[in-house]
C-alpha cells in the first residue's frame, strides 16, 4: 500500500456493457477519469482531475481524491459501489 491507496477501493460499473472496475488510489482515478470517462466536462469532473492531479504530487490527502471522485461519477451517472466509510 502506497501513500496515496485509497482503505476503501471503489468499484465502477460501465453501464454500456456492465464490467465493474476496481480503483483502488488516486493514480488508478486520474487514470480513469483522463482515458475511460463518459465525459470530458463538468465542474466535479474538472475538480476530480485537479485534486486527484495534485495528491499524486504529493499535495493534498488521498481522501480528497476519492471524495471528488466519486462526485465526478455522481455528476457523470456513473454507477458505483463502494462500502460506506464510518
Amino acid at each position: 500500500m502506497n501513500n496515496k491507496d485509497w482503505n476503501y477501493p471503489i468499484m465502477v460499473i460501465c453501464k454500456r456493457t456492465g464490467k465493474v472496475y476496481t480503483v483502488a488510489n488516486t493514480k488508478e482515478a486520474l487514470d480513469m477519469l483522463l482515458n475511460a470517462w463518459p465525459v470530458a466536462e463538468g465542474k466535479a469532473f474538472m475538480m476530480a482531475l485537479q485534486v486527484c492531479a495534485d495528491v499524486e504530487r504529493g499535495q493534498g490527502q488521498p481522501l480528497e481524491a476519492r471524495n471528488s471522485f466519486v462526485a465526478a461519477a455522481s455528476e457523470a451517472g456513473v454507477p458505483l459501489e463502494m462500502p460506506v466509510i464510518q
